[in-house]
């Protein structure tokens, strides 16, 4: 090459005379010689003609701002300079396809995750919000004063509709919903027997107050009368082909009821789901129904209020006093029985209350803000990958930004195109995110024990949200490594000379890769925990047998009917025992609890459980008799007692019980037999006092000892009888330690949860690691190089990049473990029988941590050890 060809060290004039044009002459006496160095390098290394050259020259002009301004090639707006920052990201993007597939991926995860949390918990907000008054919108409790807000009972006496509309004050409306045990309830329509789950006795002010929309109908004329019933939008295309007026429907084979009304299907974001309202007067007329207000209350029968615009919730409460005093006794109101309101806002966030609410689910809003925190977790721990990605690819890209900013380019235009390649990336991670969550959507129900609506995903608010998400990921993920390479000085790029400082600290990424490992670390030991309750909930001996009893509803306790439904089944070799009683020892339904006073404290009235028992069932459930005889067919008024009403009542010795009477339910009943304590409630509350007596009229369950090896023909069996005893009832049955597991359907939940997210944040803290390694490994290739030419081995090399990994992840466990032991502790105390926090989960939680690390590192170092030293050694 003519003057100053390949061996001459200066510019040759037409170089000099490009670069005197187009540069800053501010920078031009620092970077020319560099600039044309670099360029020189370039032609040789290629074997480049000038013409070359020169094009090359001539596309960096074409970009530069001034010459785009003076030759007009490209209208001078936001929307070119925004088109040309999104046209340099695609081919960023396309040049370095590794890189920007391990980012898209930890913000996909990331931003999936968030999303199925953000659905979850907004989800869980939504509940009962849709109503125009819920402001003003109460449940009335029933329970002690001290205790009453925090675990009433949701029942109230039927007779308290009437006081409040007569007698209150500040009161708008009032309404009753009376929820049917969907065990023990049947319908009967189109002469085929099925069995519901949301059915009640409704009153017509009930769809005043809440917002439930008809289809067809006017509830005050359409629920005034008995024998009229409103169906579900569902139902009547079900059974009717959505013609259902006028048609009619048996209930539980005693109600003869006409549909007058059509309810529009209720939303899923409700904790009052409703298939079936009948009206209240069909209550009132069949029975059960008491006018006159006493303390006699039942779970499922519920009363709301609706205040007026401005009333105090405490004034009406007052009233609740007042009216228990003047109908009760004083007594009664001031230390044993009130009634408060709740609001609605709180019905589906305190699972501490009664039977909670007709749902039957519950969250608590501690959990909630977990699930919150856990999704912006996910999404800091991505924007933390891309960080480290982004910094490590720093050295890599230094040149350019160097070149760039000797044409003439801003801080401001840098820090600009950087921030548009990071919200590139993160729009294909919202897109690629979005289809993940719509792809595993049909499996979020068993996942997370919730009905999601797909359309939700598609809402307005959902999209505004996700690119809310997307758009707060770019900023906190894209900032600070545009401003890192935007600040890097020319000469410095040009050179070589960039330092740790300079491409953003290695101090920094090591503090990030502690903190998503704490974050990982702390999760898995929550995992280990919440399993390890799980666990504990499975297989702790509850004082009596669960397996292979199959528990079926009894429409009738007529003794001789039962009696013989015990013969027949009993001729099956499959079936080794039989049960009638009120429930199982632990169970879900049916619970009776009532008052008590004891021969030798008749003053001090206590609490206790009834169990309505026959003389089969401590041998059916094998619990243990520790004093005394078990119950025989001939007696009538003769109990068995647990252990913990002895302990209640002073008595040490269970044989000092014996013969001592029992005054409840208006009966005085002697202590014939003493039984072992059992679980009749969850592991989460104590074992309560039990009184077990046998009242044959009021048996509601059969039990059913079976053996598994001929499951399928005892239960054929079972049902062969049921139909020809009760032929016209709907047979249903389940096996108790099923039943029982839906004790436990919360912690199960939570512990999927936990599990799930804790393996996303593994997953992005390990493409985290794996960026830091690919810096290191970037900043440190020539000294493997070095170090293999004067006789390293691979293994020495892995172990030189892994020492300092590994002390940090190392360093993030001894940040996770208290953190987990704290908030694991917390979780634990509200069981009143749990595991003890033990060393080796946390031993575990380590050793997984360490695992994952050493895997990821090693993957990464090792490549890095292997590579031919000559490569890296090449330029020097």
């Amino acid at each position: 090459m003519s003057k100053g060809g390949k061996d001459s060290k200066s510019p040759p004039l037409w170089a000099t005379r490009f670069l005197r044009w187009y540069c800053r002459p501010e920078l031009l006496d620092e970077v020319e010689g560099d600039l044309y160095e670099l360029f020189r390098r370039r032609v040789e290394a290629k074997w480049l003609r000038r013409a070359q050259l020169l094009y090359w020259f001539n596309v960096l002009m074409f970009l530069h701002p001034d010459y785009i301004r003076k030759r007009k090639y490209y209208p001078t707006n936001h929307t070119a300079m925004f088109k040309n920052y999104f046209t340099i990201a695609l081919r960023n993007i396309q040049k370095h396809q590794s890189f920007a597939a391990i980012n898209i991926a930890g913000l996909t995860l990331g931003i999936a995750g968030a999303l199925v949390i953000f659905l979850l918990v907004s989800f869980e907000l939504s509940f009962d919000t849709f109503h125009p008054q819920a402001d003003r919108i109460y449940r009335v409790l029933t329970g002690n004063p001290d205790e009453v807000r925090e675990e009433g009972d949701t029942g109230t006496p039927t007779g308290l509709m009437p006081v409040i509309e007569n007698e209150f004050t500040g009161i708008e409306n009032v309404a009753v919903a009376y929820r049917l045990n969907p065990a023990q309830t049947q319908v009967k329509i189109n002469e085929e027997l099925t069995r519901e789950l949301h059915i009640y006795f409704i009153t017509p002010s009930f769809f005043e107050i809440f917002h439930f929309p008809w289809k067809v109908g006017d509830p005050k004329k359409s629920l005034s009368e008995s024998g009229q019933v409103a169906i579900s939008e569902a139902l009547a295309d079900k059974y009717f082909d959505g013609d259902a007026l006028g048609k009619r429907m048996k209930l539980n084979n005693e109600y003869d009821l006409i549909v007058s009304g059509i309810i529009q299907d209720t939303p899923l974001n409700t904790d009052m789901p409703i298939e079936i309202a009948v009206s209240y007067a069909t209550f009132q007329q069949k029975g059960g129904y008491q006018a006159e207000y006493d303390l006699s209350t039942n779970s499922y029968h519920h009363t709301y209020v609706l205040l007026n615009e401005g009333t105090n919730p405490s004034e009406v409460e007052t009233q609740f006093h007042a009216t228990i005093s003047k109908y009760v006794s004083q007594e009664v109101a001031d230390e044993k029985t009130t009634h408060v309101l709740q609001p609605l806002s709180e019905i589906h966030y305190n699972g501490d209350i009664g039977s909670t609410n007709f749902s039957k689910r519950s969250i608590s809003k501690s959990t909630i803000t977990s699930l919150s925190l856990i999704g912006f977790f996910l999404l800091v721990t991505a924007c933390i990958n891309f960080v480290n990605l982004a910094t490590a690819q720093a050295v890599k890209r230094s040149k350019e930004v160097g070149i760039r900013k000797v044409l003439g380019s801003t801080r401001h235009q840098m820090i600009g195109q950087f921030m548009s390649e990071t919200f590139t990336l993160t729009l294909i991670a919202l897109l690629l995110a979005y289809l993940i969550v719509v792809m595993v959507f049909p499996y979020l129900p068993n996942l997370l024990g919730v009905t999601l609506d797909i359309s939700w995903l598609y809402q307005p608010l959902t999209l505004l949200i996700a690119f809310g998400i997307s758009l707060a990921v770019g900023v906190l993920a894209g900032f600070y490594p545009s401003v890192v390479l935007a600040r890097f000085r020319p000469a410095a790029t040009l050179k070589n000379t960039l330092t740790n400082q300079q491409t953003g600290g290695v101090n920094l990424r090591r503090g990030l890769i502690i903190f998503q490992f704490a974050l990982s670390q702390m999760l898995i030991i929550c995992t280990i925990v919440v399993v390890s309750q799980m666990h504990y909930f499975n297989t702790t001996a509850l004082g009596f047998d669960k397996e292979a009893v199959v528990v079926v509803e009894i429409p009738e306790s007529n003794p001789s009917t039962l009696q013989a439904l015990r013969n027949t089944t009993a001729q099956n070799s499959a079936i080794e025992a039989t049960s009638f009683s009120l429930n199982a020892p632990s169970a879900t339904i049916n619970k009776w609890w009532t008052g008590y006073t004891f021969e030798k404290t008749p003053n001090e009235e206590q609490s206790t459980e009834i169990k309505l028992i026959d003389e089969h069932y401590i041998h059916l459930y094998n619990i243990p008799l520790l004093a005394g005889r078990n119950l025989q067919s001939s007696d009538s008024t003769q109990i068995l007692v647990n252990e913990t009403f002895l302990k209640d009542n002073g008595i040490q010795n269970p044989q000092d019980a014996l013969g001592t009477i029992v005054s409840f339910y208006g009966l005085k009943a002697p202590i014939t037999g003493v039984v072992k304590d059992f679980h009749s409630l969850s592991l989460q509350q104590e074992i309560p006092s039990v009184v077990m007596a046998r009242f044959p009229n009021m048996f509601q369950q059969a039990s059913f000892k079976i053996n598994m090896l001929q499951a399928s023909e005892a239960i054929a069996h079972i049902e062969q009888q049921w139909k020809e005893i009760f032929p016209e009832y709907y047979f249903t049955y389940q096996f108790l330690d099923e039943d029982l597991a839906t004790l436990y359907e919360k912690e199960q939940r939570t512990s999927r949860l936990l599990s799930l997210f804790a393996g996303i944040a593994i997953f992005i803290g390990c493409l985290g690691l794996y960026g830091l390694i690919s810096f290191i490994t970037a900043q440190r290739t020539k000294e493997m190089g070095i170090q293999k030419v004067l006789g390293a081995t691979v293994l020495h090399i892995v172990y030189l990049f892994t020492k300092d990994l590994l002390l940090l992840v190392g360093i993030a466990f001894v940040v996770a473990a208290p953190l987990g032991y704290y908030f694991m502790q917390q979780w634990l105390a509200d069981f009143t029988y749990k595991i003890d926090l033990a060393w080796w989960m946390f031993l575990i939680a380590a050793l997984v941590g360490l695992l994952i690390a050493l895997v990821t590192v090693s993957f990464r170092s090792i490549r890095a050890a292997v590579a031919n030293p000559v490569d890296s050694l090449r330029n020097e």
